[in-house]
């Protein structure tokens, strides 16, 4: 099997800012989502979520945003290696 190459890290800030730029309050997200807010409070400053709670948010911003899952923000790969590296050290 070949190596795959890691899919790219999604920049949760800028998720929810895109979101609220279209109106959307994180109020507004937990009650739609039922992801209480203070744990997206907690994604914004750089914690990740867990898989079923990511996957229900990109729900909601694709959705919400009407763009394809393609279109969600990323974090800089260079940000993401830098954290990596300072993860394994």
């Amino acid at each position: 099997m070949t190596p795959i190459t890691p899919a790219p890290p999604i920049d949760w800030n800028r998720v929810f800012l895109t979101l609220r730029n279209e109106g959307y309050t994180l109020h507004d997200v937990a009650a739609y989502t039922r992801i209480p807010r203070g744990t997206m409070i907690g994604w914004m400053q750089g914690a990740e979520p867990r898989h079923q709670d990511g996957e229900t948010i990109i729900k909601f911003w694709t959705e919400a945003m009407q763009q394809p899952r393609e279109a969600l923000p990323e974090r800089s790969p260079a940000t993401f290696a830098s954290r990596l590296a300072e993860a394994r050290s």
